[in-house]
């Protein structure tokens, strides 16, 4: 897959506040998927001795969910956990992932934030610019915003909202009897349809399977 480089990745934490800024100008709402075949998640794991990150990628079709491809890369950790800046740690090894595939997703799914992001620059809207796809963020816990607790019903959710009461994204029952997940756009999808990407991705269990999938995987690694 070709991969967009407005950024170098060796930079302070100051920089790359800067860079999210400036990126978030290239968020694109102006599009969402028609026909999805294809179904990416991505996600990280980190060595216990803490100096190397471990990526997965794994592709599922949709939305029968069988695994069609999955890779993996490991590289050297070079930034530290700050939050709000989790895809300047896990962003290097996720495109090294993306660059080996074969397969070309239509919707690509995180394991963390989106527009739901102090700056609206997490890590689905980040690499969503420079992979320049349709990206949602599925986090299993709250980062950012103002949100009441949906119904305990799959398919109940409630709008996470900023402080000047903007939708960004929306706190999601996928199952009964499960704690919820926060779901917001990264680039080219709307909320709605993310939401329901999210929906028929769930097996059974709380999370996707494409990202639960990817997130064994780079466990296995590590």
């Amino acid at each position: 897959m070709k991969i967009k480089n407005f950024h170098r990745w060796d930079v302070t934490p100051k920089e790359a506040i800067e860079i999210q800024r400036k990126l978030r100008k290239r968020i694109s709402f102006s599009s969402s998927p028609e026909k999805i075949h294809l179904v990416a998640g991505m996600d990280a794991a980190f060595s216990k001795k803490g100096n190397l990150i471990h990526g997965a990628v794994s592709i599922f079709s949709f939305p029968d969910m069988e695994l069609i491809e999955e890779r993996t890369a490991t590289l050297l950790l070079k930034f530290s956990y700050i939050p709000g800046l989790l895809s300047f740690r896990e962003g290097p090894v996720l495109l090294e992932c993306f660059g080996k595939i074969k397969s070309s997703p239509d919707v690509i799914l995180f394991d963390g934030q989106g527009l739901m992001h102090p700056r609206r620059m997490g890590i689905a809207a980040h690499l969503g610019i420079l992979l320049d796809k349709p990206t949602v963020g599925c986090a299993k816990s709250y980062l950012y915003g103002e949100f009441r607790l949906p119904a305990n019903s799959k398919g109940a959710f409630e709008y996470v909202r900023d402080k000047n009461k903007e939708i960004i994204g929306a706190c999601l029952r996928t199952r009964t009897d499960v704690k919820p997940v926060f779901v917001s756009i990264g680039n080219k999808i709307s909320l709605s349809k993310a939401i329901d990407i999210i929906l028929q991705c769930v097996t059974r269990y709380r999370i996707p399977e494409p990202l639960r999938y990817a997130h064994r995987l780079a466990e296995k690694v590590k």
